[in-house]
């Protein structure tokens, strides 16, 4: 096969899950909406898939659409090719193997990867997971220590700048501190700016004390943010407790709260969100990068943000 077939051969393979859906559906419009894309995009490359194979797949009329005989019969073996495909895909994700060690935050342990790990060990039964805490150390600001011991993990899941010696990292998401509080905290009070929120009890996490500070510059509120706190607490899981419990005004990463926030647990009593600079990654030693399985929970959590 010279270059040139095998280029259209693979636009058209290409071209196949869009195809099925709008054969399936009877409609660009509604492929579009379950493929994510527009309805345009899927009536381009049904019309390029029809000048490649020199056919008319679908008849139109109207706003009907219908397949015709040539598009009956590809959509058969275009049933059979993405079974084909899905088949080899489960087959070689079952294939991957092996005890994997991830290290990671205890907060995001708890409050995000955990909500993550049954997908993950659905789509990779022979992948063993061995899960554990690791320190962080948030006094070093600009600076990404290493305070675990990377031999005992096979990969870290950890905040920071992305940049830990020797050890090659992969980027989740960036920081963003999000002003949350319950609605019992408030009680009657409708606070109409960030300097009345202020009057309120702010809950502080002990290990990351300067945050209160770097969300209140950022809002230009130094001057107004008052010095005493009454609940400090270790990790953010206990933060995100109290918050719930109506204890306080608390700043947590909104890859932590996604559920509260959805639920009405807790909301924003005026939208005040910082970047940290900061951000969620990966890490590990270019050896551990090779490992199919580490490989595997990186596309896994990819597609889960």
């Amino acid at each position: 096969m010279s270059r040139h077939s095998l280029s259209i051969t693979s636009q058209i393979l290409a071209v196949l899950p869009v195809f099925d859906a709008a054969a399936r559906h009877g409609s660009f419009t509604r492929a579009a909406r379950e493929l994510g894309i527009t309805q345009g995009a899927v009536s381009r490359r049904i019309q390029n898939l029809e000048e490649q194979l020199g056919l008319v797949l679908f008849s139109r009329q109207g706003k009907t659409l219908a397949l015709t005989q040539d598009g009956l019969l590809l959509s058969q073996k275009a049933k059979s090719a993405l079974k084909l495909v899905e088949d080899l895909e489960h087959e070689l994700k079952g294939s991957v193997s092996g005890q994997l060690r991830i290290g990671t935050l205890p907060s995001l342990a708890n409050l995000w990867l955990m909500q993550r790990i049954k997908g993950f060990t659905q789509a990779y039964p022979a992948i063993s997971i061995d899960l554990v805490t690791i320190p962080a150390d948030f006094s070093a600001g600009h600076k990404d220590p290493v305070n675990w011991d990377p031999s005992s993990v096979d990969v870290a899941l950890t905040v920071g700048r992305g940049s830990w010696s020797a050890l090659e990292s992969y980027r989740i998401c960036e920081e963003e501190m999000v002003l949350v509080c319950h609605s019992s905290l408030l009680g009657d009070a409708q606070p109409k700016s960030l300097r009345d929120l202020l009057v309120f009890p702010r809950l502080v996490h002990s290990t990351r004390l300067g945050s209160w500070d770097y969300w209140a510059e950022a809002h230009k509120l130094s001057s107004y943010l008052p010095g005493d706190t009454s609940l400090s607490f270790e990790h953010f899981f206990m933060v995100l407790e109290a918050a719930r419990q109506g204890l306080g005004l608390a700043l947590l990463p909104s890859v932590l709260i996604e559920n509260d926030l959805e639920d009405g647990t807790l909301s924003e009593p005026i939208p005040a969100r910082h970047m940290t600079g900061n951000a969620y990654y990966m890490v590990a030693s270019s050896a551990a990068w090779r490992r199919p399985a580490v490989t595997a929970l990186r596309e896994h959590l990819a597609h889960k943000p």
